[in-house]
């Protein structure tokens, strides 16, 4: 029996276990102890499958991990999907449309299994070769119009897609039924009486589910106001080891001091 047994830790990546693209040493052996001591420990990022791989030096998840915000459920090589949520295939005339009603949008992403499809404002789609089934559209606008632009593409997409914001620039749209909120749903039937307690932790808008789903919800000391608002407890910013201190909590029982105020 060890001492974190039914305890799964979902974290984002970008801005809350990494900073500027680095995971610290006090994250990665926090992370080992909490696994050698029964800890499950998963990621849940807006990032593709094979992006895993990269990290594997670092983290090792020891469990399923969601990707894409959740439209994908994979091992942590990135393989043996549980869920597997691609978008409809009409989403180029659906980008088509959302490009025509917000004029200022630079570029646009479409992300797929391990790599994403870039085109500029005004390229025609005609030209856009799609390998695999898309899984997001990422639009990406200038920071004055993104608060107008995630309105107007919220209300254009209707009831197929979701729409969601994991940094100020980048406007995202995938399948309804996904997203991290759905993903925390997903990991508690696949985990079932192993899981006692989901503890969530994120920054920025698309965590905002994932934290009201979890048993337990942090935001980190950089995250946005609403995701602090939000969380049950607020604790570090990523650049001083959030999840290393996230787990210490869970070691301490949860002390006052970390709690939100």
């Amino acid at each position: 029996m060890g001492k974190f047994d039914g305890y799964l830790l979902m974290s984002d990546f970008d801005g809350t276990l990494a900073w500027k693209g680095t995971i610290s040493r006090e994250n990665c052996e926090a992370i080992r102890y909490f696994q050698s001591e029964g800890g499950l420990f998963s990621i849940c990022s807006g990032r593709f499958r094979k992006w895993l791989l990269e990290w594997q030096d670092y983290i090792q998840p020891n469990t399923w991990c969601a990707m894409l915000n959740g439209a994908l459920i994979c091992d942590r090589m990135g393989e043996n999907a549980v869920v597997n949520q691609p978008m409809d295939e009409d989403f180029l005339e659906v980008a088509s449309r959302i490009m025509q009603a917000c004029p200022h949008l630079e570029r646009v992403r479409l992300v797929d299994y391990d790599k994403y499809t870039e085109w500029l404002q005004g390229e025609p789609l005609s030209k856009i070769r799609v390998g695999h089934p898309g899984y997001k559209m990422v639009f990406l606008t200038p920071d004055e119009y993104s608060d107008e632009y995630t309105e107007a593409i919220t209300a254009l997409v209707g009831e197929r897609y979701v729409v969601m914001r994991s940094w100020i620039n980048g406007i995202e749209v995938q399948k309804r039924g996904t997203g991290k909120g759905e993903a925390v749903r997903h990991m508690r039937l696949l985990h079932g009486d192993r899981v006692h307690t989901v503890i969530a932790a994120g920054d920025y808008e698309n965590d905002l589910d994932m934290i009201r789903e979890a048993d337990i919800g942090y935001a980190v000391g950089n995250a946005i106001a609403s995701l602090k608002a939000l969380a049950d407890r607020v604790t570090v910013p990523a650049s001083e080891h959030a999840i290393a201190r996230i787990i210490a909590d869970i070691e301490q029982g949860f002390p006052v001091y970390s709690c939100k105020v």
